[in-house]
């Protein structure tokens, strides 16, 4: 019974947002484009890392209200013949209103991050510090609630969504910024995490971030700070613990410098945290182009 309620107000939603009548005096606006990341990263002058990602963003706006998609479409390979097919991480619907924002489909429901480089980022994720879920959640804007009910695979299947999800983000002052989450299925707690930022100046920031999932607790903390309108310094450094096997983790420091045209130069020394204990020292080029 909880549940069609819940798909009767998200449904409510979506029409009030597709089928209102637009008023002379408001203002309609449609968007549609794509941006194209391209990351070259080189490790100790013997491997390199090629990745492409592809975001295509469509929006129709009207007064206060908004309905749009976009996705993240990710691709990439290695010169030692590692190779990812073309994979779905971001691929949903919003709609949202002054009050209320409805994501359908596949994202991150991570509210705060510190990027350091491309190589220490997807690791991260692939051991254990992933945040990605598929389904619906429904946000409150004034009190920063979330409720959803979502699966942690790609399945767009809305009976495999067996999951729901709680979470709150919100500001505790100037300076300090928080998201809860959590999700119950067939065990009471299936995952949870805690995200904590932290920026005492314009020119840094701190992320700290506690999550348990899969049976895997991760921790992970990153900070930036921008000497300059073009170069930010950077570190970071995730240990995932398993519930069998030995920590391992990764930790990472460097310096990116922006270019100009959309190209972003990055260099870090990287830590392999745990038994494996491989340094790499890593240089990269980033290029973000928009067509619209």
């Amino acid at each position: 019974m909880k549940h069609n309620r819940r798909l009767i107000r998200v449904l409510t939603i979506i029409g009030t947002l597709c089928t209102s009548t637009a008023k002379t005096e408001e203002t309609q606006e449609l968007k549609a484009g794509t941006t194209i990341l391209a990351n070259s990263e080189q490790e100790n002058l013997k491997n390199n890392h090629a990745e492409i990602s592809i975001l295509p963003e469509l929006s129709w706006k009207q007064d206060k209200d908004q309905i749009g998609y976009q996705g993240i479409f990710y691709h990439s390979k290695d010169t030692n013949g590692k190779e990812t097919e073309w994979t779905t991480s971001t691929s949903e619907i919003r709609a949202e209103d002054e009050d209320w924002s409805l994501d359908i489909g596949r994202s991150s429901t991570r509210a705060y991050y510190t990027p350091t480089t491309v190589n220490f980022d997807n690791k991260a994720r692939g051991k254990g510090a992933s945040r990605i879920y598929t389904g619906t959640i429904l946000t409150h804007k004034g009190t920063g609630l979330t409720l959803g009910q979502v699966a942690d695979d790609t399945r767009m299947t809305p009976s495999h969504w067996d999951t729901t999800l709680l979470g709150w983000t919100g500001k505790l002052n100037n300076e300090w910024d928080l998201q809860l989450q959590a999700t119950t299925g067939p065990h009471l707690i299936s995952s949870a995490a805690a995200t904590l930022r932290w920026h005492p100046t314009e020119d840094t920031t701190v992320v700290a971030e506690a999550l348990y999932k899969d049976h895997k607790k991760t921790g992970v903390l990153t900070a930036n700070h921008n000497l300059s309108d073009n170069l930010t310094l950077f570190t970071g450094t995730q240990i995932t613990s398993p519930q069998k096997g030995k920590p391992a983790g990764l930790a990472t420091a460097g310096a990116s410098y922006n270019l100009g045209h959309g190209l972003q130069l990055t260099a870090a020394i990287q830590q392999e945290l745990g038994t494996e204990r491989g340094t790499a020292a890593m240089i990269g080029i980033k290029y973000t182009g928009a067509i619209r």
